[in-house]
């Protein structure tokens, strides 16, 4: 508008380009739970409210872990918050939450330099993933106990 009004040629605007945030996949690629990792690991189970301990033990270990991640990166410890998202990747994969884990894996990719820039958004990211796969895990155990009762 300036250029505009000033008479001058309009030139073009350089584009703004920041680092994404890598996706944790298409939504619907792949899923918040995967069911059949979750039956086996039943499988594994001795006693009938196996299951629904490990889920409780899962959430409450990584709920503490994605705190630990927030102050990481607020403190930009960039290797003590690799350290943490590769046991939240570890136990994720074992408990079957498929897209945090991908999440996971996508973000352990990034340097220093993109996790300084996308902190606010990946550890909101980590949140609501984490947020997704404890809604399912306790509608996995809700339908269990439904079908089981």
């Amino acid at each position: 508008e300036v250029q505009r009004i000033a008479g001058a040629a309009p030139s073009e605007p350089a584009p703004i380009t920041r680092p994404r945030l890598p996706r944790a996949g298409v939504e619907g690629t792949v899923p918040v739970v995967n069911v059949e990792t979750l039956s086996h690991l039943e499988e594994l189970g001795s006693s009938a409210g196996f299951i629904e301990k490990l889920i409780g033990v899962y959430l409450a270990d990584n709920a503490t872990l994605v705190v630990k991640m927030e102050t990481a990166v607020a403190a930009q410890a960039f290797q003590e918050f690799r350290g943490f998202l590769h046991a939240l990747k570890g136990s994720s994969a074992s408990m079957g939450t498929d897209r945090l884990t991908r999440l996971c894996t996508n973000l352990g990719t990034m340097n220093d330099g993109d996790l300084r820039l996308q902190t606010p958004a990946l550890v909101r990211s980590l949140t609501q993933e984490l947020a997704a796969a404890r809604s399912e895990l306790e509608r996995y155990i809700t339908e269990r106990q439904r079908s089981a009762g």
